[in-house]
Protein backbone atom coordinates (compact mmCIF):
# COMPACT_ATOMS: atom_id res chain seq x y z
CA UNK A 1 0.00 0.00 0.00
CA UNK A 2 1.33 3.40 -0.97
CA UNK A 3 1.90 5.85 1.82
CA UNK A 4 -0.38 8.85 1.80
CA UNK A 5 1.48 12.02 0.84
CA UNK A 6 1.58 14.58 3.63
CA UNK A 7 2.69 18.07 2.59
CA UNK A 8 5.52 19.66 4.50
CA UNK A 9 4.43 22.13 7.16
CA UNK A 10 5.73 25.67 7.26
CA UNK A 11 8.00 26.17 10.25
CA UNK A 12 7.11 29.44 11.99
CA UNK A 13 8.72 30.90 15.09
CA UNK A 14 7.74 33.79 17.33
CA UNK A 15 10.31 35.45 19.57
CA UNK A 16 8.85 37.64 22.30
CA UNK A 17 10.80 40.09 24.37
CA UNK A 18 9.11 39.47 27.68
CA UNK A 19 6.74 37.52 29.88
CA UNK A 20 3.57 39.16 28.57
CA UNK A 21 4.34 38.26 24.96
CA UNK A 22 5.19 34.72 26.00
CA UNK A 23 1.93 34.24 27.90
CA UNK A 24 -0.29 35.89 25.29
CA UNK A 25 1.03 33.94 22.32
CA UNK A 26 0.98 30.72 24.33
CA UNK A 27 -2.72 31.38 24.88
CA UNK A 28 -3.32 32.28 21.21
CA UNK A 29 -1.46 29.20 20.00
CA UNK A 30 -3.66 26.96 22.14
CA UNK A 31 -7.03 28.70 21.75
CA UNK A 32 -6.81 29.22 17.98
CA UNK A 33 -4.76 26.11 17.19
CA UNK A 34 -1.94 27.89 15.43
CA UNK A 35 1.18 25.93 14.55
CA UNK A 36 4.23 27.91 15.61
CA UNK A 37 7.14 27.64 18.01
CA UNK A 38 7.45 30.19 20.79
CA UNK A 39 10.83 31.36 22.03
CA UNK A 40 12.44 31.87 24.44
CA UNK A 41 11.00 29.53 27.04
CA UNK A 42 12.07 31.89 29.82
CA UNK A 43 12.46 35.46 28.52
CA UNK A 44 15.51 37.13 30.04
CA UNK A 45 16.92 39.55 27.44
CA UNK A 46 14.56 42.25 26.20
CA UNK A 47 16.89 44.26 23.95
CA UNK A 48 16.15 44.04 20.24
CA UNK A 49 19.70 42.98 19.34
CA UNK A 50 19.39 39.82 21.43
CA UNK A 51 15.93 39.10 20.01
CA UNK A 52 17.17 39.49 16.43
CA UNK A 53 20.13 37.23 17.23
CA UNK A 54 17.76 34.56 18.55
CA UNK A 55 15.63 34.86 15.41
CA UNK A 56 18.68 34.42 13.18
CA UNK A 57 19.68 31.28 15.05
CA UNK A 58 16.18 29.87 14.49
CA UNK A 59 16.41 30.55 10.75
CA UNK A 60 19.80 28.81 10.72
CA UNK A 61 18.13 25.79 12.32
CA UNK A 62 15.58 25.54 9.51
CA UNK A 63 12.67 27.81 10.37
CA UNK A 64 10.93 29.32 7.35
CA UNK A 65 9.79 32.51 9.10
CA UNK A 66 10.45 34.10 12.47
CA UNK A 67 8.44 36.99 13.89
CA UNK A 68 10.05 39.24 16.50
CA UNK A 69 7.38 40.78 18.74
CA UNK A 70 8.74 44.01 20.20
CA UNK A 71 7.63 47.01 22.23
CA UNK A 72 9.27 50.23 21.08
CA UNK A 73 8.62 52.47 24.09
CA UNK A 74 12.14 52.03 25.47
CA UNK A 75 13.65 52.39 21.99
CA UNK A 76 11.93 55.76 21.61
CA UNK A 77 12.70 56.97 25.12
CA UNK A 78 16.38 56.08 24.81
CA UNK A 79 16.63 57.70 21.35
CA UNK A 80 17.58 54.42 19.69
CA UNK A 81 15.10 54.61 16.82
CA UNK A 82 17.69 55.17 14.09
CA UNK A 83 19.79 52.26 15.32
CA UNK A 84 16.70 50.07 15.51
CA UNK A 85 15.58 51.02 11.99
CA UNK A 86 19.04 50.21 10.65
CA UNK A 87 19.04 46.82 12.40
CA UNK A 88 15.61 46.02 10.96
CA UNK A 89 16.71 46.89 7.42
CA UNK A 90 19.62 44.48 7.75
CA UNK A 91 17.38 41.53 8.66
CA UNK A 92 16.73 38.82 6.06
CA UNK A 93 13.20 38.73 4.63
CA UNK A 94 12.53 35.61 6.69
CA UNK A 95 12.71 37.64 9.92
CA UNK A 96 9.89 40.13 10.48
CA UNK A 97 9.74 42.71 13.29
CA UNK A 98 6.23 43.06 14.73
CA UNK A 99 6.16 46.23 16.80
CA UNK A 100 3.83 48.00 19.21
CA UNK A 101 4.05 51.59 20.41
CA UNK A 102 4.31 51.72 23.30
CA UNK A 103 3.71 48.05 24.15
CA UNK A 104 1.64 44.91 23.63
CA UNK A 105 -0.91 46.15 26.15
CA UNK A 106 -2.02 48.68 23.55
CA UNK A 107 -3.07 45.69 21.40
CA UNK A 108 -5.01 44.37 24.39
CA UNK A 109 -6.76 47.75 24.79
CA UNK A 110 -7.93 47.75 21.16
CA UNK A 111 -10.14 44.73 21.90
CA UNK A 112 -12.44 47.02 23.90
CA UNK A 113 -12.60 50.23 21.83
CA UNK A 114 -15.48 50.86 19.43
CA UNK A 115 -13.19 52.91 17.21
CA UNK A 116 -9.44 53.58 17.29
CA UNK A 117 -8.17 56.74 18.89
CA UNK A 118 -5.17 58.32 17.20
CA UNK A 119 -3.35 59.36 20.35
CA UNK A 120 0.00 58.71 21.97
CA UNK A 121 0.56 56.64 25.08
CA UNK A 122 4.14 57.41 26.03
CA UNK A 123 4.67 54.38 28.25
CA UNK A 124 3.29 50.96 28.97
CA UNK A 125 2.32 52.16 32.45
CA UNK A 126 0.12 54.88 30.94
CA UNK A 127 -1.71 52.33 28.75
CA UNK A 128 -2.34 50.06 31.72
CA UNK A 129 -3.16 52.67 34.36
CA UNK A 130 -5.10 55.17 32.25
CA UNK A 131 -6.99 52.85 29.92
CA UNK A 132 -6.64 49.06 30.08
CA UNK A 133 -7.64 48.66 33.73
CA UNK A 134 -10.97 50.30 32.92
CA UNK A 135 -11.78 47.14 30.97
CA UNK A 136 -9.64 44.58 32.80
CA UNK A 137 -9.62 45.65 36.47
CA UNK A 138 -6.60 44.37 38.35
CA UNK A 139 -4.51 43.71 35.23
CA UNK A 140 -0.90 42.93 36.15
CA UNK A 141 2.27 42.09 34.22
CA UNK A 142 3.07 39.12 36.46
CA UNK A 143 3.37 35.42 35.72
CA UNK A 144 0.85 34.53 38.42
CA UNK A 145 -1.76 36.83 36.91
CA UNK A 146 -1.12 36.21 33.21
CA UNK A 147 -0.79 32.42 33.46
CA UNK A 148 -4.49 32.09 34.30
CA UNK A 149 -5.29 33.46 30.80
CA UNK A 150 -8.38 35.18 32.27
CA UNK A 151 -7.38 38.58 30.89
CA UNK A 152 -6.96 37.12 27.40
CA UNK A 153 -10.28 35.28 27.59
CA UNK A 154 -12.01 38.49 28.64
CA UNK A 155 -10.43 40.36 25.73
CA UNK A 156 -11.97 38.00 23.18
CA UNK A 157 -15.51 38.22 24.53
CA UNK A 158 -18.10 40.11 22.46
CA UNK A 159 -16.10 39.68 19.24
CA UNK A 160 -13.15 41.48 20.81
CA UNK A 161 -10.49 39.99 18.55
CA UNK A 162 -12.19 41.15 15.37
CA UNK A 163 -12.61 44.60 16.91
CA UNK A 164 -8.90 44.73 17.78
CA UNK A 165 -7.90 43.64 14.27
CA UNK A 166 -10.05 46.36 12.72
CA UNK A 167 -8.83 49.03 15.13
CA UNK A 168 -5.17 48.11 14.71
CA UNK A 169 -5.39 48.09 10.91
CA UNK A 170 -7.08 51.50 10.93
CA UNK A 171 -4.28 52.96 13.05
CA UNK A 172 -1.64 51.45 10.78
CA UNK A 173 -3.33 53.14 7.82
CA UNK A 174 -3.08 56.45 9.66
CA UNK A 175 0.55 55.76 10.53
CA UNK A 176 1.35 55.15 6.86
CA UNK A 177 0.51 58.80 6.18
CA UNK A 178 2.95 60.02 8.82
CA UNK A 179 6.72 60.34 8.74
CA UNK A 180 7.21 59.90 12.48
CA UNK A 181 6.35 56.56 14.13
CA UNK A 182 6.20 58.25 17.52
CA UNK A 183 3.26 60.42 16.46
CA UNK A 184 0.63 57.89 17.53
CA UNK A 185 0.28 54.61 19.33
CA UNK A 186 -0.07 51.56 17.09
CA UNK A 187 0.46 47.82 16.96
CA UNK A 188 1.33 45.37 14.19
CA UNK A 189 0.09 42.31 16.05
CA UNK A 190 -2.98 42.45 13.82
CA UNK A 191 -0.72 41.67 10.84
CA UNK A 192 0.70 38.63 12.60
CA UNK A 193 -2.70 37.29 13.66
CA UNK A 194 -4.08 37.76 10.13
CA UNK A 195 -1.05 35.96 8.70
CA UNK A 196 -1.51 33.03 11.09
CA UNK A 197 -5.19 32.81 10.15
CA UNK A 198 -4.24 32.62 6.47
CA UNK A 199 -1.71 29.88 7.19
CA UNK A 200 -4.26 27.98 9.24
CA UNK A 201 -6.53 27.71 6.20
CA UNK A 202 -3.87 25.75 4.30
CA UNK A 203 -2.84 23.82 7.42
CA UNK A 204 0.46 25.72 7.45
CA UNK A 205 1.59 24.04 4.23
CA UNK A 206 5.08 25.03 3.14
CA UNK A 207 3.90 24.96 -0.49
CA UNK A 208 1.07 27.46 -0.01
CA UNK A 209 1.77 30.64 -1.97
CA UNK A 210 -0.87 32.75 -0.25
CA UNK A 211 0.94 32.58 3.10
CA UNK A 212 4.50 32.58 1.76
CA UNK A 213 4.77 36.25 0.90
CA UNK A 214 6.29 38.60 3.42
CA UNK A 215 4.34 41.16 5.42
CA UNK A 216 4.68 44.92 4.82
CA UNK A 217 5.66 45.79 8.39
CA UNK A 218 6.49 49.29 9.62
CA UNK A 219 10.18 48.56 10.11
CA UNK A 220 10.54 45.67 7.66
CA UNK A 221 12.84 45.68 4.65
Amino acid sequence: MMRRYRPLKKSIGIVGEGLTERMYFDYIRSSRRYAFSLKPDLPSHTDYAHIFSKAKSMIAKGYDLVFCVLDIDVILHEHLLQDFQKACKELPKSILPITSNPCIEFWFLLHFLDSPKSRVYESCESVINKALRKYIPGYEKTETYLSSFQAFIRMEQNNGLQQALSNADSLLSILNTKSDVSCCSFTEISLLITFLETCKKCDFSRNCKSCSDGLPTVFGC
